[in-house]
Formats: structure tokens, sequence, C-alpha cells
């Protein structure tokens, strides 16, 4: 393993398993931890509770309140197993819903160009298929797969909102924040990177200096690029 640091960065990850750019996001540090010495903490999150809690509203109420519970799901795995549980569950519930045939896959893509009525409409469809995919990926590590069941629970609810409000804000005020989020060795929480793809190798590598970089740059306050994001696809790219 190279790297140009002489210590290993520790890098905390808030996450949603619902969102597929935040699964790129992690598979791209899954790619980081080969080529950078770095020490990667995942952190979960529910945005879809988080938007509940600071009064936005969805178009599609049903599908705001399945939307909770895939991560909901992660937070009652953490409670019987703990932290070591949740890269490999995460590693599992993410292939199901976002990786090559997942459940997800291609699902921004052929929604973009919908009103926001209609975009939830095609998401709830595939949403309302959730609970199996995420029995068996349970399943895969060893859980019991009736524990998809808990997405119906809100007793986790308070445990995310608590991860969530652990992002490191530097005394900064923000009602919500989005995922991915990344964290470097305790530094301010920053939003992204949002990926259409997964940099593999020596390219995640180099993408993690200029992250690593930024988030290290006191005078930094955010950076992003002007227009709609691309569609992600779970590939790959070196």
């Amino acid at each position: 393993m190279t790297t140009d640091h002489t210590d290993r960065d520790r890098v905390d990850f808030w996450f949603d398993p619902l969102c597929g750019w935040t699964w790129l996001a992690y598979q791209w540090l899954r790619q980081v931890e080969t080529v950078r010495e770095v020490s990667l903490r995942l952190r979960p999150t529910g945005l879809a509770l988080m938007r509940a809690r600071t009064g936005q509203v969805d178009v599609n109420a049903r599908y705001h309140e399945l939307a909770q519970g895939p991560a909901r799901v992660i937070a009652a795995a953490h409670a019987q197993r703990g932290e070591e549980i949740l890269a490999p569950l995460y590693d599992a519930i993410g292939a199901r819903l976002h990786g090559p045939g997942g459940l997800l896959e291609g699902v921004f893509g052929r929604a973009r160009d919908l009103s926001p009525e209609e975009r939830r409409l095609v998401q709830l469809e595939l949403l309302e298929k959730a609970e199996g995919a995420l029995a068996a990926a349970l399943a895969e590590v060893g859980l019991e797969p009736g524990l998809s069941e808990e997405i119906r629970s809100t007793r986790w609810d308070d445990f995310l909102a608590a991860s969530h409000a652990s992002i490191p804000l530097d005394g900064r005020r923000i009602d919500l924040i989005g995922v991915p989020v990344i964290s470097v060795n305790g530094g301010n929480g920053w939003f992204g990177p949002v990926l259409s793809a997964i940099p593999a190798g020596e390219r995640a590598g180099r993408l993690w200096d200029g992250v690593r970089l930024v988030a290290g740059e006191e005078l930094a306050g955010e950076l992003k690029v002007v227009g709609d994001r691309t569609v992600p696809q779970p590939r790959l790219v070196f």
C-alpha cells in the first residue's frame, strides 16, 4: 500500500443505504483503502427521517414512509452486532439495491425527466419490493432475515437522528445535510463527493488526495459542479 501521508487518515462516512450516489462514494472509499492509508468508519443516518424532522414534506407520503425503512434496518443490526456489522451489511444491501441488476439500478436515469409526482411513483413501485432485498442481505451476513421488518419501527429514529447530529459542523448552522458526508480526522463534515461511477485503483487514490486537501483547508467552504447530477452507474473506472 502506498501513501503520501505518514499517518493513517481517519475517515468518518455518513450514509443512508437508500441513496445510490452514496453507495458509489462508499465503493470509491473502499478502493481508496487499497491505495492509501485510511481507516474508514461508517456512520448510519436516515435522510427521509431527517427531512421529516426538519419539516420537509415529500410529494408522496407512502414513498416518504418506505424511504425511512432501510436506514432503520441498519440501525437495528447495529444494535445487535455493533459497528463491525455495518460494512458487511451495507455491502450486501447496497449490492442488492444499487449494484448491477439491483432493485434501484438506473432508476434515476429513467425518472429524471418526469415531474416530481411521477418520479416518486416510479421510485415507489420499486421501493415496495425493498423488504425482500433487505431480508436477503441480512441472511447473507448471518442476521435473522426477519429483522427486515424493522423498516416500520420508529424506535430506531432517535439513534439515526443522533448519528446525523454528530456530523462535525465547526460552528456552522444548517437544518439538513444530505449524504454522503465525509469527515477527515475529525474535521468539518463535507457533503460528497457525488460520483457518476466508481474511481478505482490509483484513480481513486488521486481523487482522495484532492478531497483530503480541500477538506483540510479551513478557508474552503464549498465546491460544486454547475449543472445536473449525472446518472449513477455502479461500475469501476480506472
